[in-house]
């Protein structure tokens, strides 16, 4: 990945928290599922979104890493299975992006 699908993921996780802002309190949860319940957290869209940005900015060009940058490699690569996996039925995204079968290593 470059900084051009990084760039390209902010934008969509901005917007995923932006369609989350604008849903009725609680609207996200599964039926069942009250919101004084503990578990009902785990469901929150913040905790979602807030972990998606930690993972982007935790990011490091894996062609500038060394190859013992196993962690550089491994964030190269949970962030291309994001892309794949929650947004690519979105505009801009880019086949290349999928990860290689065979990634991390």
């Amino acid at each position: 990945m470059t900084a051009e699908p990084i760039t390209w993921l902010h934008e969509q996780i901005d917007a995923d928290e932006v369609a989350a802002a604008d849903q009725p309190p609680m609207s996200w949860l599964p039926e069942g599922l009250s919101p004084d319940n503990p578990l009902a957290a785990l469901y929150s869209p913040a905790r979602t979104v807030a972990m998606r940005r930690d993972l982007l900015a935790a990011w490091r060009d894996p062609q500038q890493a060394g190859a013992q940058d196993h962690d550089s490699h491994g964030i190269d690569w949970s962030l291309r299975v994001l892309a794949a996996t929650a947004y690519s039925d979105r505009p801009g995204y880019r086949e290349e992006w999928v990860p290689a079968d065979d990634e991390p290593a």
